[in-house]
C-alpha cells in the first residue's frame, strides 16, 4: 500500500511540474520581444539573425524528477535560438557551466549526472542576452518571469537543495538574503552574498516568499560560470561548497 502511495504521490508531481512547465513555454506576453531587436546578432563563432531571436519560444528544462533547482538569469542567445536548454549543444552547459561544477568527470558522465540531478530555469525565461549601455554585461532582466512562476515550482518540486547562479536569481529570495548580509540595499549585491556565504563556510537557507507555511531550502549561491577574470576567494569558495554538497548527498 506505502508504495502505491509513493507512486501516486509521485505521478501527481510529474503532472503538476508539467502543467507548469508547459504554462511558460506557451507563455505568449513577449514581455521582452521588443528589446530583441538591439541584441547583438553574433555570439562567439556564430551568428544568429534577429528573427530567429524574435521567433523563439521561452526556454525551461524537461521534467526529469531532479532533486536540484538551478535558476539562472536568463538563456543565452544561442541556447535560445537552438531552443536548447540541457543539452551538449548548449554551449554554454558544456564548455562553462558542466566543468565548473563536475570538475572531475568527463563531459559526457558530467553531462548524464547533470541530466539526472538539475532542473534549470531563469529569472526570465525569455530574454536573449541585451548589452547594457556603455558596457560589456548585460542588462538584468526584471522579475515578472520569477514572480509568476518560481512560487509555483519550488512548492510542487521540493527540491533538496536550489543553486543560485548571479545577482539576478537571487533577487527573489532577498526577503532571506537582507538580514543575512545586513545589506543596505533592496537587493543584496552578489559581492555581499558571496561574502557573507564564504565568511560563514555554509550554504544559506531560505523559503519561499508565496508559502505561508515556512518551507526551508537549503541553497548555494555562486558566480556567473562564463566569468572571464580570476575568481575572488569568497567565488572560488561557492563552487567548492557546492561540489562538496553535491558529494555528500552522493549526487556526484
Amino acid at each position: 500500500m506505502e508504495a502505491d502511495i509513493s507512486e501516486s504521490g509521485l505521478e501527481g508531481k510529474k503532472e503538476k511540474m508539467m502543467e507548469i512547465i508547459n504554462n511558460i513555454r506557451n507563455c505568449e506576453l513577449g514581455c521582452y520581444r521588443d528589446r530583441y531587436l538591439f541584441s547583438l546578432k553574433t555570439t562567439g563563432n556564430r551568428t544568429i539573425s534577429i528573427d530567429e531571436l524574435v521567433n523563439g519560444k521561452p526556454l525551461i528544462d524537461d521534467w526529469r524528477d531532479q532533486k536540484i533547482l538551478f535558476i539562472s538569469q536568463a538563456p543565452s542567445k544561442q541556447a535560445w535560438a537552438d531552443h536548447e536548454l540541457s543539452s551538449l549543444k548548449n554551449s554554454f552547459l558544456a564548455d562553462f557551466l558542466l566543468p565548473k561544477i563536475y570538475p572531475e568527470e568527463n563531459l559526457e558522465t558530467a553531462f548524464e549526472k547533470w541530466q539526472n540531478s538539475f532542473f534549470w530555469i531563469h529569472t526570465a525565461n525569455c530574454y536573449p542576452f541585451v548589452n547594457r549601455k556603455g558596457g560589456k554585461n548585460d542588462q538584468a532582466p526584471g522579475m515578472k518571469c520569477a514572480n509568476r512562476y518560481f512560487g509555483q515550482i519550488i512548492d510542487v518540486m521540493k527540491p533538496e537543495l536550489i543553486v543560485l547562479m548571479g545577482s539576478s536569481a537571487t533577487k527573489y529570495f532577498s526577503h532571506c538574503l537582507k538580514p543575512l548580509t545586513k545589506s543596505e540595499k533592496n537587493y543584496p549585491s552578489l559581492e555581499e552574498i558571496l561574502d557573507w556565504q564564504c565568511e560563514n563556510r555554509n550554504q544559506v537557507i531560505f523559503t519561499n516568499p508565496k508559502n505561508n507555511n515556512e518551507t526551508y531550502y537549503e541553497t548555494v549561491i555562486i558566480p556567473h560560470a562564463a566569468k572571464r577574470e580570476k575568481l575572488s576567494i569568497a567565488e572560488k569558495f561557492a563552487y567548492e561548497l557546492l561540489i562538496k554538497k553535491l558529494k555528500s548527498t552522493e549526487r556526484l
